[in-house]
């Protein structure tokens, strides 16, 4: 089917004159004969009583022969001054456009080839006319006015053959050449050639500072004033004679024909009869055509009619574009909203039965489609206890997606995929109304297809589905996991684990099931101890570290000590789970830190009596780092309990860090010494002991220690033994931790100097060093002391003496003063010190100051103010 954008009524029948050129103003139509005559029509326009058709009828006003015997080749109207203008031979006269009388004796100008008016002109004045005249050499820039054309401007060009004006910009059809000048900079842009022998230079302005110009192959070419084109465009079938715009379509005339094209696409939409075409033309929406001798009107039908036509026809596309380009002619901008999104919704329709499942989610989404439109042609997906009635007049004739797809299940499935997505789509958009209907549908097309993605889904945690039409669906499909999922995200955790303990039993099966963490993961969430001690024995006989999970993830308040009880069958859990009250909940219970510490030491045993064949050194290594580590952090555990059962081990450093715990560093630090011979580990002891000590004189005596057990022979050993050069090294290396004289009284008289100079030097270098940092104190101390003195100057002075009657009391005690030191605040209350022990709120009144301190003297030891 065909668009029809016009209808063509005769205007004028017949005229007893040849018709060169035409123009109208609203109901006044002009016409222009061969023979210099101007006759002005009254045109009016009625609908036909019978037929409901527009006719019109025409009533001859009057003439004028301009006197030339030439055609009139142009017309030209200036509604808003009154006034018409002719061309003919080269002349341009200015007539009265009611009476056809000249203005003024003669032509206004002389030897003009073509004009054209500014149809978008840059003056605010509206009484006045941009017009643009073309002559031999140059086109010209006018103003017209009531009773005059001002000359503004000339710029050089070869003879114009035909010209349009848009703002500044002139587009001129020259001797062959096409091209764009800029009036007000005088800028000339050429565009393209034409042929002088084959083509007529048709120049069009179709919108701003954008022109239509007849190019080479029957081509029209949409051109800028920038000399760019930003349509592609349109191939005209034949020659044609003359044409015109109207939004959204090119009009062109040949000899026979009218031919509509839209500007949205290029493509021929219409075509009308019309033997001996010549002219078209847009008057302010009134479309005429002409032959030599009669006139008529190109009825534009309503956009409305014309989109309603494309879409019988099912040219979407093209229904769109017209209806978004169609200005909302006629209708309010809401009813145009309205229309339109209707429109748009009955596109995704259409291009959904063609199986154009992208177009279709384009054309839904924009026009806002209510998704329980498109779900119910979808049978079962809509929930049964609703009550959907499709809206009216339908949107489409489609009864369900079965019959849009002819019963091809291949085509079925592609139209259920772009359901989900279209769907999916809507629910992340998050402005959803019908949630309840959509996550239904979507939980439904998931479940079919056996996807994974159903899963994904059910995280969110605002699911609004039907959950007893939900539930049934997962239980047909076998969707046990999914079901598991919608439970507990619905709340229902109950439900949940009922179905996860029937999947862990292997009652049922489903390949989604991720096996007992399901369970776990579900059970945690659960605040109700109860429930979560019932299902604890199952899951730790079948997987005791996903069990310890159950307990230190849980939102439930359980008892550690029955938690530790009932994991006293699986080992490896209750220890998870002792770390988890330890290093996450931070308990400071010493039963928990004794029990790791001594599970730690049972393990380094155990690993040790097994033999290198039996276990690995890496293994051997993990487990006393860990001991260590626990030992050196930890200060919650019973060391007695610990060093009884390290006794008669090999562990000789773990029994040192106990050592340490219970104080005796000595016999840590023997021990690291003359039993593992290990001298860092055992300056290391001292450096992480001094750490925790508050006061440097504990720092030392824990070196001093070490240096005594370097200086002394072990137990049934010689002097031979004592180990010297770690003893150097610890002098040279701590020697700010060292006392002088203790240390001189520790050496042996037989060292000599060289042996403990670096000491020495280090040892005077740190005293001095504290030596002078007590004199920056002391003088610190003494400029402090010299401040406060200066203010207390300047408070004494500025208080100026503060008389102390022999009658005056302490008005807490009521005892005299017996010496100078007393308390004054500002409004005359006197205290002992001792009795006002807040010296910023008055004993008396209990009034508030703020307090400046001063130092105390024989003056008030604190002044105040308020």
């Amino acid at each position: 089917m065909a668009l029809k954008a016009f209808d063509l009524v005769s205007v004028v029948a017949r005229v007893d004159l040849k018709i060169e050129c035409f123009e109208a103003s609203g109901s006044d139509l002009y016409l222009g004969s061969d023979e210099s005559v101007v006759v002005h029509y009254l045109v009016e326009e009625r609908t036909h009583e019978t037929t409901g058709k527009i006719v019109y009828s025409t009533n001859k006003m009057t003439q004028k022969n301009l006197g030339t015997r030439k055609p009139v080749t142009q017309l030209k109207t200036a509604s808003a001054l009154g006034r018409l203008m002719a061309l003919s031979d080269g002349n341009l006269y200015l007539l009265d456009s009611d009476v056809l009388n000249t203005i003024g004796s003669g032509p206004k100008i002389k030897n003009v080839t073509v004009f054209c008016v500014n149809e978008n002109p840059n003056t605010l004045d509206p009484f006045t006319v941009q017009l643009c005249i073309g002559k031999r050499r140059c086109i010209q820039l006018c103003a017209l006015h009531e009773d005059k054309v001002s000359f503004l401007r000339e710029l050089s060009t070869p003879e114009p053959v035909n010209i349009a004006m848009d703002g500044n910009f002139v587009c001129v059809a020259g001797q062959g050449q096409y091209s764009v000048f800029n009036v007000e900079s005088g800028t000339r842009q050429d565009l393209f050639p034409y042929d002088v022998a084959n083509t007529y230079p048709h120049v069009k302005r179709i919108a701003k500072e954008e022109f239509l110009l007849a190019g080479p192959g029957n081509l029209g070419m949409f051109v800028t004033a920038a000399g760019i084109s930003e349509r592609p465009p349109i191939q005209w079938s034949e020659d044609i004679v003359a044409l015109s715009y109207y939004h959204p379509y090119i009009i062109t005339v040949t000899s026979h024909f009218i031919r509509v094209y839209s500007l949205i696409d290029q493509q021929h939409k219409q075509s009308l009869n019309f033997s001996g075409g010549e002219l078209v033309g847009n008057f302010d929406g009134q479309v005429y055509v002409a032959a030599s001798s009669c006139v008529s009107c190109l009825m534009p039908q309503p956009w409305t009619m014309q989109v309603e036509a494309l879409m019988v026809s099912e040219r979407v596309e093209e229904a769109v574009d017209l209806a978004e380009h169609s200005g909302a002619v006629g209708m309010s901008q809401e009813q145009y909203q309205q229309l339109f999104r209707r429109l748009l919704q009955r596109a995704g329709f259409i291009k959904l039965a063609h199986g154009v499942f992208d177009q279709a989610q384009e054309y839904f989404l924009k026009g806002g489609v209510d998704a329980r439109e498109v779900i119910s042609l979808f049978p079962g997906l809509l929930p049964s206890s609703m009550e959907f009635t499709r809206v009216q007049p339908p949107l489409h004739q489609l009864a369900d997606i079965s019959q849009a797809m002819h019963g091809n299940q291949e085509k079925i499935a592609d139209a259920k995929t772009f359901m989900l997505s279209f769907l999916l789509h809507l629910r992340y958009l998050g402005d959803l109304t019908h949630r309840m209907e959509v996550d239904t549908a979507i939980i439904k097309l998931q479940a079919e297809g056996d996807s994974s993605d159903l899963l994904h889904f059910l995280d969110h945690t605002d699911i609004a589905c039907n959950l007893p039409e939900c539930a049934q669906w997962l239980l047909d499909h076998k969707q046990y996991s999914a079901l598991a999922k919608l439970h507990r995200v619905l709340g229902n955790l109950d439900k949940s684990l009922e179905v996860l303990t029937k999947l862990v039993r292997e009652e049922v099966t489903d390949k989604h099931f991720r096996g007992i963490k399901d369970l776990v993961d579900c059970l945690i969430l659960s605040s109700d101890p109860s429930v979560v001690w019932r299902y604890t024995d199952f899951i730790l006989d079948r997987d005791a570290a996903e069990g310890v999970r159950v307990f230190t993830e849980t939102q439930a308040s359980l008892d550690p000590s029955r938690v530790l009880h009932t994991l006293q069958r699986y080992p490896e859990a209750r220890l998870g789970y002792l770390h988890y009250l330890i290093d996450t909940k931070k308990l400071q219970d010493e039963k928990y830190h004794t029990e790791l510490v001594l599970h730690y030491v049972d393990e380094a045993v155990r690993l040790m009596g097994a033999g290198e064949d039996a276990t690995s050194p890496d293994q051997l290594g993990e487990a006393r780092t860990k001991l260590q580590d626990l030992l050196s952090s930890s200060c919650h555990y019973q060391p007695q309990s610990v060093l009884a059962r390290l006794q008669g081990t090999d562990l000789h450093v773990e029994t040192a860090a106990v050592f340490g715990r219970l104080g005796e560093h000595e016999k840590a630090l023997s021990m690291l010494v003359h039993q593992l011979k290990d001298f860092g580990a055992a300056e290391q002891y001292c450096i992480t002991q001094s750490r925790a000590a508050a006061h440097s004189k504990v720092k030392s005596n824990i070196f001093l220690k070490l240096l005594k057990i370097y200086l002394r022979p072990p137990p049934g050993g010689s002097e031979d033994d004592i180990e010297l050069a770690p003893a150097v090294e610890l002098l040279s290396v701590h020697a700010e931790e060292l006392e002088v004289s203790s240390v001189l009284a520790l050496l042996p008289p037989t060292w000599s100097l060289p042996i403990v100079h670096h000491y020495l030097r280090a040892a005077l270098r740190n005293s001095m060093h504290q030596s002078r940092i007590k004199k920056i104190q002391q003088t610190l101390i003494r400029s402090e002391n010299l401040q406060q003195k200066f203010i207390l100057y300047k408070v004494s002075k500025d208080m100026g003496p503060i008389p102390l009657a022999a009658n005056r009391v302490c008005c807490v005690c009521n005892r005299g003063f017996t010496t100078c030191s007393f308390t004054i605040y500002p409004n005359g209350v006197m205290a002992h010190p001792s009795c006002a022990p807040d010296p910023s709120v008055c004993p008396l009144t209990g009034t508030v100051f703020q307090a400046a301190h001063v130092s105390p003297t024989s003056t008030p030891s604190r002044q105040y103010r308020l």
